[in-house]
């Protein structure tokens, strides 16, 4: 049996005791409703279940603002998502809008000079910000946020939330927390072009690798250019969240979604990872996965994809709308998918091919060196609080202002609003089963659009979008799936398992200012090389040797045995 982290374990015990005696000493100065709700007498303000404070109250926010669905003034309006948390709370969000390609930059830039809002949603990494202060220890203020404690041991997951400890045993993102792991990004294929080449693919994803998944594709093309469809230089695979829109220079979604069956990180996961460290299970230690062997056979595969002419290298520099526009007109017959993306995508096929002219199909991702899913963690990204809200507001109406965070971000209701919008409005539900009103459907919960005079949610109001709904339960997590999403998560957890989450480290300020000085050119170095492999610019096996040379000049090993030390220290 592996060994736990005990200095964990004793961080959450204090943490949990000390937690324990601060809440009875808050509750007792409230008042319980009865309804799960309970009243703050002395600041004015509802908590729990509900949260309402008796004077309007205004709270500053980064809003992370995604060009698919770009905000809009309709969303401050009248059945705008921003006007119904202020009926339904008394806050007034005050948004500072960032365009997603460009969030983090800004983001750190505010938090090291000390104007960042108060809240800070969709956070992926806060550890680059603990050392300078720029960000609270939420941890210390996770006893007033009964919704978030309540998720944390209804769903068992503290030993996941312990992950995010650092150096000196607190935390300093609230995560998004789900009751369950859900793979969100996955592959969508035209499944009648597929069938008309001969292969039900229905039949063989259970266990296919990369290699017979590459064959199958080789087949695929060979059949659409007999049938004049394309042309031998053309690509049947032009892929999307890779390039100049969402890429962000790292290979993004696909390179992380092949990575991961290898059991490494790259792509987007390479940022989240310190230059992406992944841990050896066998060899009980961290490794870099740059220079492991199994860096070499995923990039083998993504190599072997593009020489046989199957994915387009432009893949790691195109905008997402390029890579949509080849898919839709039917240039290309596989793409990068999601929950959020998947109706729309659909609508896509629909207006450029026609309905009924094409079929698709969500194939689960083929197998590397292991079974497992990519996304294995239960946490998502999360609500960072700048330090500025704790100076300017003061102990007291911080708390407040924690309380409503705790409603917005982690209750039942507070949750089904940014999903689904206000009940009897937007939507109904009825035995369980959520509906869209007539007047709406929504491309984000990939409910398609029925009649011409529709509107669609996400766009015109701003619910189910990606700042707000990150945590839930089971039921609410899927409660939009369509019967084909069923079916794909039915087939995922038969076909596939859950990895073991990585150990956590928390260093000291000195070392984690260390570690990110290392992993910072380290990373620019393996993303540049990565980029090259994948574009066909270097060749995986003649070029390894300079490839690990240029990484391991980049302070590699002294990044590796960092890690190793404080985990060899903390078992």
């Amino acid at each position: 049996m592996r060994k736990k982290r005990v200095m964990s374990i004793l961080l959450a015990a204090t943490m949990v005791a000390s937690l324990a005696t601060s809440f009875t000493a808050s509750a007792s100065e409230d008042t319980d409703n009865g309804d799960g709700s309970y009243y703050n007498s002395e600041l004015g303000y509802t908590y729990g279940s509900t949260f309402w404070s008796d004077e309007p109250v205004t709270y500053t926010m980064f809003f992370n603002d995604n060009d698919a669905y770009p905000i809009k003034d309709s969303w401050y309006e009248e059945g705008g998502i921003f006007d119904t948390i202020t009926k339904m709370t008394n806050v007034t969000l005050d948004i500072t809008v960032v365009n997603n390609a460009s969030y983090s930059d800004k983001v750190t830039l505010a938090i090291s000079g000390g104007t960042a809002p108060y809240i800070i949603p969709k956070m992926y990494s806060e550890t680059a910000y603990v050392t300078g202060g720029g960000i609270v220890a939420v941890s210390d203020y996770v006893d007033y946020m009964p919704n978030y404690s309540g998720m944390i041991e209804d769903y068992d997951l503290q030993s996941e939330v312990d992950t995010l400890l650092q150096e000196d045993g607190s935390y300093y993102r609230l995560p998004g927390l789900k009751e369950t792991a859900l793979q969100d990004y996955s592959l969508l294929i035209r499944s009648d072009i597929f069938e008309a080449a001969g292969y039900d693919v229905t039949t063989l994803e259970d266990d296919w690798t990369w290699d017979e998944f590459t064959d199958i594709l080789i087949d695929v093309k060979a059949y659409m250019v007999e049938q004049g469809m394309i042309s031998e230089s053309d690509y049947i695979w032009s892929d999307r969240w890779c390039g100049a829109t969402s890429g962000y220079g790292q290979g993004g979604c696909l390179l992380n979604l092949i990575a991961a069956t290898y059991g490494i990180h790259s792509g987007w996961s390479i940022t989240s990872n310190s230059a992406g460290l992944y841990f050896d299970w066998d060899n009980d230690e961290f490794a870099l996965s740059a220079t492991s062997d199994a860096y070499k056979e995923y990039m083998s595969v993504v190599q072997r994809l593009v020489s046989e002419g199957i994915l387009d290298p432009e893949t790691w520099s195109q905008e997402d709308d390029t890579a949509d526009g080849k898919f839709y007109r039917g240039e290309t017959a596989i793409i990068s998918t999601n929950r959020s993306s998947y109706t729309s995508q659909i609508d896509g096929l629909a207006s450029q091919l026609g309905e009924g002219n094409f079929s698709v199909y969500e194939v689960v991702i083929p197998v590397g060196t292991n079974n497992y899913q990519a996304e294995n963690s239960r946490l998502e990204c999360g609500v960072c609080i700048s330090s500025t809200a704790l100076d300017e507001l003061g102990e007291d109406e911080f708390i407040k202002m924690m309380r409503f965070v705790d409603w917005l971000w982690y209750s039942e209701a507070g949750l089904t609003m940014t999903k689904w919008g206000v009940e009897g409005e937007t939507y109904t539900v009825e035995d369980g089963v959520y509906s869209l009103t007539d007047d709406y459907y929504c491309g984000g919960l990939s409910i398609a659009q029925t009649s011409d005079d529709q509107t669609d949610m996400r766009l015109e109001y701003g619910y189910a979008c990606g700042n707000f709904m990150y945590s839930g339960s089971l039921e609410l997590l899927t409660s939009n799936f369509s019967t084909d999403l069923q079916d794909y998560y039915n087939r995922m957890a038969e076909y596939r398992e859950l990895s073991e989450i990585d150990p956590s480290i928390a260093m000291s300020e000195d070392d984690a200012e260390m570690a990110n000085l290392w992993a910072t050119p380290l990373q620019d170095t393996i993303n540049t090389w990565t980029l090259k492999f994948a574009m066909g610019q270097a060749d995986i096996e003649a070029d390894w040797d300079t490839y690990v040379a240029e990484v391991e000049a980049q302070n590699a090993d002294n990044l590796v045995n960092l890690y190793n030390d404080y985990y060899q220290a903390s078992k």
